[in-house]
């Protein structure tokens, strides 16, 4: 499907142009040690004590990285390891670099849910301008949670944006992904920890899919890479 199709199924107002910027050639440098093929440990504790008051729930916490995604917003970038589960990803957003120093916020996520539309009509149902994704305010499971991108008091534009994806070399993607992606977020009650939903419409070469993840914040002393 092309890009100017997709605009068409999701566009809210058809005056906003959703028009993902293209990454760069060379991918940078990893932060935090992590690697496709390395081994990530997350001390579950943290998310333990968050049983009944998130809808995030740690499953395997010790899995090998089995790919590397890649997204970059001019200056930041958004590091993504999706763990051998193919449920669990981690996301380390770095501002500026790419180095340790640079990183400015990493979450845990789990897939919620995915559906495959069948057809451009299934799509529009269920993430064009008639469905609840973009939205103030967005509701999973037992908790409602705050849109985080725009600043409409009404539905706003998906964000979108392009994921290179490392499956099988480490500097030459295999894939890109192209995704319209919104984002929610909520406090946990007693906690400092926020957890969050990400809502993406994805097509890649072979797919097109709209997933759902939950996260939540993760310190990075809460995981090891070997």
């Amino acid at each position: 499907m092309s890009v100017g199709t997709l605009f068409k199924v999701l566009a809210r107002d058809a005056k906003e142009a959703l028009a993902p910027g293209a990454p760069s050639a060379a991918p940078p440098p990893e932060p935090l040690k992590l690697r496709r093929g390395g081994f990530l440990e997350i001390d579950p504790l943290p998310y333990r004590m968050l049983q009944g008051r998130a809808n995030f729930e740690l499953g395997q916490n010790a899995q090998p990285i089995a790919t590397r995604g890649l997204v970059e917003l001019s200056g930041t970038w958004l590091h993504r390891y999706y763990l051998d589960d193919d449920e669990t990803w981690l996301q380390v957003k770095t501002d500026g670099g790419t180095d340790d120093a640079s990183v400015s916020e990493c979450i845990l996520w789990q897939y919620w849910d995915c559906k495959t539309p069948a057809n451009l009509a299934e799509l529009k149902s269920i993430a064009g301008p008639q469905s609840e994704i973009g939205l103030p305010t967005y509701e999973v499971g037992a908790f409602i949670y705050q849109r985080v991108w725009g600043v409409s008091p009404a539905q706003t534009e998906l964000v979108p944006f392009i994921e290179q994806v490392f499956d099988k070399s480490d500097t030459v993607p295999s894939f890109s992904c192209q995704h319209y992606a919104m984002l929610y977020r909520r406090r946990i009650e007693d906690s400092t920890r926020q957890e969050y939903v990400l809502i993406s419409v994805e097509e890649s070469p072979q797919n097109l899919d709209v997933c759902t993840s939950v996260g939540v914040d993760l310190n990075p002393a809460d995981l090891t890479v070997t």
